[in-house]
């Protein structure tokens, strides 16, 4: 007779598990009934969990059919530089206040204009909200994106505005360089389109070609990235209210969350590993994106610019750990000209960190000062400072702060050199997978068992405990 995981032998359990090793996609499968709830969760060892090499190229067209919706069917929101159509926020489901989009899109053209771009090209440029703003000032901008109706859209707009005649746009995939000048553009923007990339791979692709493309002294920005480092903690806020009413299983369904993350995440130190990588890139600056509002763009994503030599950098005369007071002292009394302030508490992410903490440990962590960002940059400013936020590596929590007396590139480095770059990443393309694979076995399922039957929660995993569930016969 099957057993189910506890040993029982009988239920609603063993009849799951006894369906589940009979799907073609399962090598093993065990079902437990969650306590307290009395819910059934599956743990499921998919046959062939590794994404295929034809997936990157599935979740692109994905993307493309999704972003022609967007662009074609939903009403705009504004006119050129104006339409925010389809940002919503993943924590409520609701379009984003347009006081926080706006001070998005301001942050991120002042990131790119003290580049001193002349000579632009940008890759995504969607509805035109930073196009609209930088090209005006420049000498020639070319821009593309993969969605045809986005395109089209924007050739009507750029037509009627003789300020934009030197705008040049294409219908073509971020990969796709073909015919484009070398030795021609000082500034490759790529922002807020990293996300829907299928792979680190890809990610790496399109930056080599960007860089190969920039002048000496040009820049390579990309920009709104998510930040891998602070996934759990994201998801963790997201999924607040389902995790409370499911306490037992609640970090069960956390990391399958996480797992199926079907956007692409990059780790800030992917960055310094890439530019280490590309003949004639001079460093990696990495920073936090410029903010007074609290939201996912301010408080999960950051901006890296890959700086093409020659580039004046600045590593810091001093180096002096957190410490309001010593801060004050430093940079009021000794005024060094540059110095980097360590493992500074990120008041935006603060709270979403700490809920994450008590969940994994049971017990809400002490609590601690921690300064908004902003106020970093506002310290330094005070004193005749200039401030360079960055991610720290002392931890997802913690920033850097880097004070210097004019604007420089601050160079990046990578916390542990020589990792592969799928170390910095997520696998989107294999969370597409897994999100289809789990709607088929809960079809296959409900096909073949009664509803009580079907569990509530499926959970993928690598292997299971010897002698429990179900192997596929």
């Amino acid at each position: 007779m099957p057993t189910s995981p506890t040993g029982l032998g009988t239920g609603t359990e063993s009849q799951a598990e006894a369906a589940l090793a009979g799907h073609p996609g399962v090598a093993r499968a065990g079902v437990t009934r969650e306590p307290g709830t009395g819910r059934l969760v599956a743990h499921v060892v998919p046959r062939d969990p590794v994404a295929e090499d034809g997936d990157d190229r599935a979740r692109v067209d994905e993307w493309q059919l999704i972003y022609e919706w967007v662009y074609g069917e939903l009403p705009e929101a504004g006119g050129l530089g104006e339409n925010f159509v389809g940002w919503h926020s993943t924590y409520t489901g609701l379009p984003i206040e347009l006081a926080q989009m706006r001070e998005w899109r301001d942050a991120t053209v002042e990131r790119i204009r003290a580049l001193r771009p002349r000579r632009v090209l940008e890759i995504g440029v969607g509805t035109g909200l930073l196009m609209a703003r930088l090209a005006p000032a420049c000498e020639d901008y070319v821009a593309t994106d993969f969605s045809a109706t986005v395109i089209e859209t924007l050739t009507g707009q750029v037509a009627a505005d003789p300020a934009l005649a030197h705008v040049t746009l294409h219908h073509r995939e971020a990969t796709d360089f073909s015919g484009l000048p070398a030795g021609h553009f000082d500034t490759v923007v790529v922002n807020s389109v990293v996300q829907y990339f299928p792979g680190i791979g890809y990610l790496a692709d399109v930056l080599r070609q960007a860089a190969a493309l920039v002048v000496p002294g040009g820049a390579v920005f990309v920009g709104d990235v998510r930040n891998l480092r602070l996934l759990r903690a994201f998801r963790a806020a997201v999924l607040a209210g389902e995790l409370a009413a499911s306490p037992d299983t609640a970090r069960e369904l956390l990391e399958n969350s996480v797992l199926e993350e079907k956007e692409l995440l990059v780790d800030p130190d992917f960055f310094p590993a890439l530019a280490a990588s590309l003949p004639g890139i001079a460093a990696a600056d990495v920073r936090l994106k410029r903010a007074r509002h609290h939201n996912e763009l301010s408080r999960h994503r950051y901006d890296a610019v890959l700086r093409k030599e020659p580039a004046e950098t600045a590593e810091p005369a001093h180096t002096l750990a957190w410490d309001p007071a010593a801060l004050e002292a430093l940079l009021s009394d000794r005024r060094p000209p540059s110095a980097r302030i360590t493992g500074v508490p990120n008041g935006r992410v603060a709270r979403e960190l700490a809920a994450l903490a008590k969940l994994d440990t049971g017990t809400a962590p002490a609590a601690v000062t921690a300064p908004d960002p902003e106020d970093l940059h506002e310290i330094g400013r005070r004193r005749g400072y200039q401030a360079a936020v960055t991610w720290s590596a002392e931890g997802p929590g913690l920033v850097d702060v880097v004070y210097t007396r004019e604007p420089v590139t601050v160079p990046a480095s990578a916390a542990t050199p020589g990792l592969p770059f799928t170390a910095y990443a997520n696998a989107p393309s294999r969370a597409a997978k897994t999100s289809t694979f789990v709607a088929e076995l809960r079809a296959y399922l409900a096909a073949r068992l009664p509803a009580e039957a079907v569990p509530h929660a499926f959970v993928t995993v690598e292997d299971l405990p010897e002698g429990t569930g179900h192997a596929d016969r």
